[in-house]
């Protein structure tokens, strides 16, 4: 009889156990969907204030009413950091202090003038060429009594002959005239910022293509013809800057042929007059005259005419920008070298 009680009761508490059991099995199954089921939610909700947060940011038209609060700005922020922990820093460099004014600021490099706030620095052999806007352009002297001077004194990024040369420190020349100075140790181009001065290839070429013969035939009456090809605006199809001289007539010019193979303007020109009493075998304008490069980094390769001048120093700049068909600068310019 009480083998029998004992064997029930040990039943009994078998059955207890495998209650037990399976209601321990029950409770982390429930508590695994609801985990599951918080981090879905959590994930989504997150996902909803990041973009409203973003959403308001680049509205501007939303009111302080509509705006975001400062919860979901937090939200956004953590999510923000975490997306762009992985961002390259390509710049960095050793730390410099540069006193601007009142104020230093700690930059990269002494010569990185977007840290700094100021504008691009371009020299044309050594001097001063304004990019502000197209059209002639006075080189400029820097005046070697004032403080300033030394902010050209910095790493400049150097082209000629239709691409990149090297990267220099400019320096101040010797005095030239009534202390003025310009950049030594920089190329016939100088620009303060490295970026893609020459976005697209450039080409020279001895003749003339097929396509502006086809259009301009009187052009092969020239005796030296030099072709620049580029596409000079981006658009995918190539414009062509044409120097042409004659021996016969003495007389030079440098055109802009569209692709489409028709002249858009004359850039410069030159006749026998505008030569004489220089050199006994004349002056023509040729592809030296000219550089294609981006001056002021919008991704548009501007035509850069150097006006010939009796000095070894330029003392004028044509810069024409063509974008589209439509072409800004000054054109039809009439050189003289007459002293």
């Amino acid at each position: 009889m009480g083998d029998k009680k004992d064997e029930l009761e040990e039943k009994v508490e078998e059955n207890s156990n495998e209650e037990e059991k399976t209601k321990s099995n029950a409770n982390k199954l429930l508590n695994t969907l609801l985990a599951i089921i918080v981090i879905i939610t959590v994930g989504c909700g997150a996902t909803i204030y990041y973009s409203l947060y973003k959403y308001s940011k680049n509205d501007p038209t939303l009111t302080d009413d509509n705006t975001v609060k400062d919860e979901v700005a937090t939200v956004a922020d953590i999510i923000d950091t975490a997306l762009n922990t992985n961002t390259v820093e390509e710049n960095v460099v050793e730390n410099t202090s540069v006193s601007v004014g009142n104020t230093t600021v700690t930059t990269g490099e002494a010569d990185n003038r977007k840290v700094l706030n100021e504008s691009i620095i371009v020299l044309y052999k050594g001097l001063i060429l304004d990019i502000e806007k197209m059209g002639l352009v006075e080189l400029k002297y820097i005046d070697n009594s004032n403080p300033s001077k030394d902010n050209y004194v910095i790493t400049y990024y150097n082209y000629e002959n239709y691409g990149f040369k090297n990267s220099s420190l400019g320096t101040l020349s010797t005095q030239v005239v009534d202390g003025l100075v310009k950049i030594d140790s920089v190329g016939k181009v100088a620009i303060s910022e490295k970026y893609e001065a020459i976005p697209r290839e450039i080409q020279v070429v001895n003749s003339i293509p097929a396509v502006v013969l086809d259009n301009n035939s009187d052009l092969a009456n020239y005796d030296t013809k030099k072709t620049i090809i580029t596409d000079l605006d981006g658009n995918g199809t190539n414009e062509y800057i044409l120097v042409l001289a004659s021996k016969v007539t003495g007389e030079s010019r440098i055109l802009l042929v569209e692709s489409t193979g028709f002249v858009k303007a004359t850039i410069a020109k030159m006749d026998k007059s505008g030569w004489d009493g220089v050199s006994s075998d004349g002056y023509y304008l040729s592809y030296n005259n000219i550089e294609i490069l981006d001056v002021d980094n919008d991704g548009i390769m501007e035509i850069i005419f150097e006006v010939p001048a009796t000095s070894s120093s330029p003392t004028q700049i044509d810069l024409l920008k063509y974008k589209n068909g439509d072409l800004t600068g000054t054109t039809d310019y009439v050189c003289s070298l007459i002293k």
